[in-house]
């Protein structure tokens, strides 16, 4: 019992002393009837008291009971109000949070466009020389990324469209089963298609470019696709760890790197294994440096700073104009928001506000700290994002060009090969003519010897015979001065011997 009670009771009791003290005192001067009537408006007053304390003993409880619920109450919308938004006094942004989490989520949707899961193929045609490919497969009655409204009491069932009119440029995926139980999700980029032709949500499309193998395989493999109205944007948060949050050396959340490499563990399964690891390894440290500060080999592009307003920045966000983003995009050249679901409320400029923190590109954050607005604090590393459109259709050309540059290099090798065979062919029969001249360059040595020795026995012959022609030319000459001699003598005897006439 607590003092209260206690005291209660006891006041009780002494009152009830005092009463009999007074009733035996007051009996010899009062009569039968004052006794009888004083006693039954004492027991009336007691009970009056006891019936009093009980009350007030049940609204004690009650008080308690309601102060005890109105706290759990209190609490309870404490926990729901943390539960739907997080922390209101908290700068950063809970993303576990039912409302920034919803606001992230319609974010999203709105960037991405409509998106239809689970399109029924129904037939496919691949490319001829003379007929591009083409496909004909079903929508799902409903849009994935809108939600389901209800339906009116009373209203005729309207006429079942897509939404999708002829000459719309559309995105395709094909689906595959993930094993973790989230079913079929896209994963194989099917191309860039143009809607043909439409009958309610039975759609005809073809692709803008030719398909690439690749492409050709997961065309005719897949049997459910994902449509995307616009092709889905990067994002530096979407490869964030689940529950972290933006802070100082990680300002888009701490990365994921199990996430990341798990991501990264098909894309480049066509390269040799020594290139793969080479470019795997600076790709993904890329995403997993994102947000955080920078290395000192950090390129001009990704090199970016947090700054702190020294005083307020007014700065237009909005552009005054709108469009769909289906014309051009979400903003113009300027940076600016067209899309009028994504503007904000008021059309006055937004202002920052002095003593907020954020990041800016380096030529940017220059800007702003010579004219007086920031200082500049630590660079932090921000991965370009990818314009996933150009992106695949770079791909797509460099794997054209790829493959023409594997075909020359092919053929130039089968020339290459052609020309070492020829070559080998003529190094072969040079050996060969080598050898042969060899052979002869020693039957010549010897036929040369041979010649010498020859030549050497003729000059002694020539010699000798010089030498006796020499001297029989010497006795010759010697006979002819002789026969001379003779007939000198001959000739004074005859003219000796013969008459002298006189004419």
């Amino acid at each position: 019992m607590e003092i209260s009670g206690m005291l209660i009771w006891a006041t009780v009791l002494v009152s009830l002393i005092v009463f009999i003290v007074l009733l035996v005192k007051a009996f010899k001067s009062w009569g039968v009837v004052h006794t009888i009537l004083l006693t039954v408006l004492f027991i009336e007053a007691w009970t009056f008291l006891f019936f009093v304390g009980g009350v007030a003993h049940q609204r004690i409880a009650y008080t308690k009971d309601h102060d005890t619920l109105a706290e759990k109450v209190d609490g309870l919308l404490k926990s729901v109000e943390m539960e739907m938004n997080g922390d209101r006094l908290d700068p950063k942004l809970n993303l576990e949070k039912f409302s920034p989490l919803s606001n992230e989520l319609n974010r999203i949707i709105l960037e991405r466009g409509r998106v239809w899961r689970g399109a029924q193929v129904q037939t496919r045609t691949l490319a001829t020389p003379n007929t591009p490919a083409t496909a004909v497969f079903q929508l799902p009655a409903l849009v994935s990324n809108q939600p389901i409204t209800a339906p009116v009491p009373g209203a005729a069932a309207a006429a079942i469209d897509s939404g999708l009119a002829v000459d719309s440029v559309v995105y395709l995926f094909g689906e595959e089963l993930e094993p973790n139980g989230m079913g079929l999700i896209p994963k194989i980029y099917l191309g860039e298609f143009v809607v043909t032709e439409v009958k309610e949500l039975m759609l005809t499309m073809r692709p803008t470019t030719p398909l690439t193998k690749a492409q050709e395989t997961a065309f005719t493999g897949s049997e459910t696709w994902t449509v995307f109205e616009l092709m889905p944007l990067d994002s530096h948060t979407a490869f964030a760890a689940a529950g972290s949050s933006s802070e100082e050396g990680a300002e888009f959340g701490r990365m994921d790197e199990k996430m990341i490499a798990k991501d990264f563990e098909t894309p480049f399964n066509a390269i040799p294994e020594e290139l793969k690891a080479k470019i795997t390894q600076k790709i993904m440290q890329a995403y997993v440096n994102d947000g955080a500060r920078a290395p000192d080999e950090t390129p001009p592009e990704a090199l970016w700073y947090r700054v702190k307003f020294v005083k307020d920045y007014t700065v237009d966000v909005d552009a005054k104009g709108g469009r769909s983003p289906l014309e051009g995009g979400y903003h113009d050249t300027q940076g600016n928001m067209t899309d009028a679901r994504l503007k904000r409320d008021s059309d006055a400029p937004a202002v920052i506000k002095t003593g907020t923190s954020h990041i800016f590109d380096e030529g940017t954050a220059n800007q702003l700290s010579s004219e007086g607005f920031v200082e500049r604090g630590a660079t932090v590393f921000v991965r370009p994002l990818n314009d996933y459109a150009f992106a695949f259709r770079e791909t797509r050309r460099m794997e054209i060009k790829a493959k023409q540059d594997t075909m020359l290099v092919t053929r130039e090798n089968k020339e290459m090969e052609r020309s070492t065979k020829v070559t080998n062919e003529q190094e072969l029969y040079g050996e060969e003519v080598a050898t042969k001249l060899r052979l002869d360059k020693a039957q010549y040595e010897k036929e040369v010897e041979v010649i010498a020795s020859v030549s050497s026995d003729l000059e002694t012959q020539i010699s000798d015979k010089k030498v006796e022609l020499s001297q029989l030319y010497g006795s010759i000459h010697a006979l002819h001065d002789r026969l001379v001699k003779h007939q000198q003598e001959m000739a004074s005897i005859v003219n000796a011997a013969a008459p002298t006439s006189t004419p």
